[in-house]
């Protein structure tokens, strides 16, 4: 009787979660659909991309950001002590076109992640009305940008993040993205994020473009230099010194060559433990519990009576919606999201072992630097 409860729960709540997650997902809207109306003078940006052995994507990302025809430009490139020649390759572009500086950081400050010391190098010397920080690997569409400071000026925003159009070759990791996104739309609201009487905010490592009066309120990346989420915690960071804040859909502007292998996500997200792993058993619960609720539609078409498989195959239906317009919103893809149980497994198997490894290492291994986990959490700033 108990586990009857306890699925049937499962699935009313699946019923819930569904329709919150396709009411933010219909809430989230696409600039590359707005038409905003254009402003008499173009403000001046400062894309600052903070990159570490990014050799194989930079340059081709970098190009595309100047192959825009933003009229007012510049690219503060920060090479973060890279070694595998992404600093000779930034330095051979900006040589071919002068709104291209190149920042090299040789060493990494005590209580700083390399990312966040990057970005503040950059902000050091970045002259624009507005930073937009991206990372080395983010392909920009030609007029994105001007779109987007568009939109932020006629709209009156502080900071614009968009969700970019998350790309692999690797079906696996289409599997597994498809409930990353599934899960961001459900606990974030757009319209909230949107309220500036609401706390909810959303970053996007990809393209947050903010404007530099209001950055220059906040604490700046000196209160956020342990954080591992900075992308995420920027936001939480402008919308509290009252910033106004939009997130959208960024396809057809923005795309980033995500893993190219489920091996290569596994590694990827490490740094992420440092967010979870100071609480892990609380984590696992968590997980547990997570993978209990995605489940239980399977569990009632396969244990219940009549009326549990009905309530089952209800649950199922709305979870595969759910997640078809997750992926088809951020891709256009369909057929990866229809295999969104296997993506839960491996997320949660994702999550997992990221929380552990940090856990058991004492700390964040991230891309050649070790980051203790005490320091780490002793300067935590983003929360749900």
């Amino acid at each position: 009787m108990a586990i009857s409860i306890a699925v049937a729960a499962g699935c009313t709540l699946w019923l819930g979660m569904g329709a919150f997650g396709i009411s933010h997902l219909l809430q989230l809207r696409s600039l590359a659909r707005a038409v905003p109306e254009e402003p008499s003078r173009w403000p001046r940006v400062s894309v600052i991309v903070a990159a570490r052995d990014e050799a194989t994507d930079c340059e081709a990302a970098l190009r595309s950001r100047l192959a825009d025809d933003y009229p007012d430009l510049e690219v503060v490139f920060v090479d973060d002590r890279s070694t595998d020649g992404t600093g000779e390759i930034a330095a051979r572009v900006a040589a071919e076109d002068p709104r291209v500086r190149v920042v090299r950081v040789e060493t990494l400050p005590a209580g700083w992640l390399g990312k966040v010391n990057a970005l503040a190098h950059g902000v050091a010397v970045a002259d624009g009305e507005w930073f937009l920080f991206s990372d080395a690997d983010v392909y920009v569409a030609s007029g994105g940008l001007r779109r987007a400071i568009a939109h932020a000026e006629a709209d009156g925003l502080d900071m614009l993040a968009l969700v970019p159009e998350y790309a692999s070759k690797d079906l696996l990791v289409n599997v597994v993205w498809t409930v990353f996104l599934r899960v961001m739309m459900l606990v974030l609201s757009p319209r909230a994020i949107r309220d500036p009487r609401r706390k909810t905010s959303l970053g996007s490592g990809a393209f947050n473009l903010v404007r530099r009066s209001a950055f220059e309120r906040t604490p700046g990346f000196e209160w956020l230099r342990l954080e591992t989420a900075d992308d995420m915690a920027l936001a939480m960071m402008v919308k509290g010194a009252g910033g106004r804040l939009e997130t959208m859909d960024g396809r057809g502007i923005a795309r980033v060559e995500i893993y190219r292998s489920a091996a290569e996500f596994f590694r990827g997200i490490e740094k992420n433990g440092g967010t979870t792993a100071a609480h892990p058993w609380r984590f696992t619960f968590g997980m547990a519990v997570l993978l209990a609720v995605e489940y239980s539609p399977f569990l009632a078409l396969a244990i219940g009576p009549a009326w549990m498989r009905a309530l089952g195959a209800v649950a199922l239906v709305v979870a595969t919606v759910t997640d078809v317009l997750a992926l088809r919103i951020n891709t256009g893809r369909i057929a990866p999201a229809l295999m969104w149980p296997l993506g839960t497994l491996l997320f949660v198997a994702g999550t997992l072992r990221a929380t552990w490894l940090v856990h058991r290492r004492g700390g964040v291994l991230w891309r050649g630097t070790f980051y203790p986990l005490a320091e780490i959490h002793s300067q935590r700033r983003f929360r749900f």
